[in-house]
């Protein structure tokens, strides 16, 4: 992220300063392609058509229903932030993400995850646990 394009006059800045600059790439993306669907859907689906033939299906939506206690691994939980797996860990190592470590590499929690993306706190009970069962 190129912090004088952040000072320069009128423009705001990126809501979410942990994302890369794929990321960004992406979500902007993902807003044209909601525009564009609300403006011509055939011509959307046109796009997701020829997108889907090189293998770029990660702007297309996914219907996913997951409950709280559901275990995502990190690739998982990354699409569910829409970040990268390395900010995934990042959160984890800085205490804002409970990871649950099974032996075969790191789980979430579906529910830590909505609790992150809607800027609530993390349970400080479930961190006991973790720390607990990390020892």
């Amino acid at each position: 992220m190129n912090p004088e394009l952040d000072q320069q006059p009128g423009r705001n800045r990126w809501p979410h300063p942990g994302d890369n600059p794929l990321v960004r790439a992406r979500k902007v993306a993902q807003m044209y392609r909601a525009r564009l669907r609300a403006l011509n859907p055939t011509a959307c689906d046109d796009a997701d058509a020829t997108a889907q033939q090189f293998g770029e299906t990660w702007v297309i939506p996914r219907v996913v229903t997951a409950e709280d206690d559901d275990l995502l691994d990190p690739a998982d939980a990354a699409d569910f932030l829409c970040t990268s797996t390395a900010n995934i860990r990042r959160l984890r190592l800085a205490g804002r993400l409970n990871g649950h470590d099974t032996g075969a590499g790191w789980k979430y929690r579906v529910g830590d995850l909505r609790n992150l993306q809607n800027g609530r706190p993390r349970d400080r009970n479930r961190q006991a646990e973790d720390t607990h069962a990390n020892t």
